[in-house]
């Protein structure tokens, strides 16, 4: 299997297997692991949570100082 990474996603990969001392490839095992082991009433919980998070950036930049 051939997976595409996008750009952005790419450095952080590099930067993350470099902090562990290890590859990009076991970073992204790692992370593909975790995701498929994840429940989906977590990942629902973590979508809800990221939305609160991006509603209150969205805000917080709006607000004049």
């Amino acid at each position: 299997m051939v997976l595409e990474i996008p750009a952005e996603f790419e450095g952080a990969l590099r930067s993350r297997a470099q902090q562990r001392q290890t590859t990009v490839d076991v970073v992204v095992r790692e992370a593909i692991d975790w995701y498929l082991r994840v429940d989906a009433a977590t990942q629902d919980e973590l979508a809800a949570w990221q939305e609160v998070r991006d509603e209150a950036l969205r805000l917080v930049e709006e607000t004049p100082p």
